[in-house]
């Protein structure tokens, strides 16, 4: 089967779970004999690692948008550039199918599907109701996943919460609609396992873009009352976005910078260093459509605290949950865990058993069962 694939991110162009998930499931689908052909937008030439069995086609644009911001007012020019050159450039002979990730995918490859006829599948990453996490959607932008809704032979989507967003809010029918949760490669985690339990001289660990879905200025106010009970704590922030600044100011005017480290975007063996010193992980998100860094924090042993409307908790047990937008109730569940060695001992090696169950070996051969049925579906 030939695919041809819309991305946005690809490593090492990538902020986050979308460029993390097209490499991981681009070599679980070659691994079994899918051949992709990968679009994907670049400001410069980079140099990828792809697997046999895919060709990588490197769109130029002219001009690059901050890519920790999936804020639609930042976005859309760019995706609107990377569809005029994507159909241009775009071979369609021998492909089975069209396979576009989130709206910048589907966007960009609109005007394709239409002239060609080629079957589409989209997989939903995150929804613009969960990246404008409370705030005014972009209409623009909810537009284009409502009517893709529509245009898309079946959608993919991470996790039941997404699912259900899409019913909610966009009309959308069920039967059209397939949850793959994410994955990991466990392997590289593993190794950083084997931990202390009883050791304290490390830090409370948050790892995604500083933007409001992700919820880091929760994870910040939270520090500050941790630190107010135990002012010996340390936190370490990991990641690039639109708050970045004003979280910096913020802990300087608490006076809690001396115990907060912001590091910006950290990748490879730094990122899996920032992993090891952890003694706890933090994910506080305002609408979290999985959360890939939940499943690799307990991957390398470390005991978890998530908000509830993270997606990834419909598949583990073995965290630490709390409600979202309450400061006073996560830095109570981080003082808990701080101060009890046998229940961070528990929470880190079950979690780091049940990470071992997701692959991105089943999220392949899961995709690849999909458009096996699409095809047969579309053939009778």
């Amino acid at each position: 089967m030939n695919v041809a694939m819309i991305g946005w991110e690809y490593p090492p162009q990538f902020s986050g779970g979308l460029g993390i998930h097209c490499q991981a499931i681009t070599h679980g689908l070659t691994n079994l004999g899918i051949s992709i052909n990968f679009y994907l937008p670049c400001f410069h030439i980079n140099t990828f690692e792809i697997p046999d069995g895919m060709k990588l086609y490197q769109v130029m644009l002219e001009h690059s948008v901050n890519n920790n911001s999936y804020l639609g007012s930042t976005m859309w020019d760019m995706v609107i550039k990377f569809q005029q050159q994507l159909e241009s450039i775009f071979q369609p002979d021998g492909i089975d199918l069209i396979h576009a990730h989130d709206w910048m995918g589907i966007l960009a490859v609109t005007p394709i599907v239409q002239k060609y006829k080629i079957p589409l599948i989209w997989t939903v990453h995150s929804t613009e109701y969960d990246r404008a996490a409370g705030m005014p959607i972009h209409p623009a932008i909810y537009a284009v996943e409502r009517e893709a809704l529509e245009m898309v032979k079946h959608t993919i989507v991470v996790s039941n919460k997404t699912k259900q967003i899409l019913l909610d809010k966009y009309d959308a029918d069920s039967k059209h609609i397939t949850t793959i949760y994410n994955g990991i490669d466990f392997e590289k985690y593993k190794k950083i396992a084997d931990r202390d339990y009883e050791k304290t001289d490390g830090y409370i660990l948050f790892l995604g873009r500083i933007t409001g879905q992700k919820a880091p200025d929760i994870f910040l106010e939270a520090a500050k009352l941790v630190i107010a009970e135990q002012k010996n704590v340390h936190f370490m922030m990991v990641g690039e976005g639109d708050l970045l600044h004003k979280l910096k100011m913020l802990a300087q005017r608490w006076k809690i910078d001396k115990n907060v480290t912001f590091t910006g975007g950290i990748f490879g063996e730094q990122l899996l260093s920032c992993y090891q010193n952890a003694l706890l992980y933090v994910l506080p998100s305002r609408s979290e459509p999985f959360g890939i860094t939940v499943l690799e924090a307990m991957a390398a042993g470390i005991p978890s605290i998530i908000s509830s409307t993270t997606g990834v908790g419909e598949i583990v047990n073995n965290v630490y949950i709390v409600e979202p937008e309450q400061p006073t109730k996560l830095a109570h569940a981080m003082l808990t865990l701080l101060n009890d060695s046998a229940q961070r001992k528990y929470l880190g090696q079950q979690g780091y058993q049940e990470a071992q169950k997701w692959s991105w070996t089943r999220v392949a051969k899961r995709t690849s069962l999909l458009y096996q049925t699409t095809k047969n579906d579309l053939s009778k």
